[in-house]
């Protein structure tokens, strides 16, 4: 039996190797989240650049139309 408050000789908190088992899984995985994201901000970006452009080329043809 252990006293209240004291520490267990020989006692240490060790990593345990299921921690060292995990890291190669868990790099492939974040890789693969940022290409993901990667490739949805692009997509967005070229969508938002689209959308622009089309309004614009439609602001234009509105304005030339008004002009007489």
């Amino acid at each position: 039996m252990i006293p209240a408050g004291s520490q267990p000789l020989g006692d240490a908190l060790l990593a345990h190797h299921v921690a060292l088992l995990a890291i190669p899984a868990i790099v492939p995985a974040a890789v693969v989240v940022g290409v993901v994201l990667y490739i949805a901000r692009k997509d967005r970006r070229e969508e938002r650049e689209e959308r622009e452009l089309i309004e614009r080329a439609l602001d234009e043809t509105e304005n030339d139309a008004d002009r007489p």
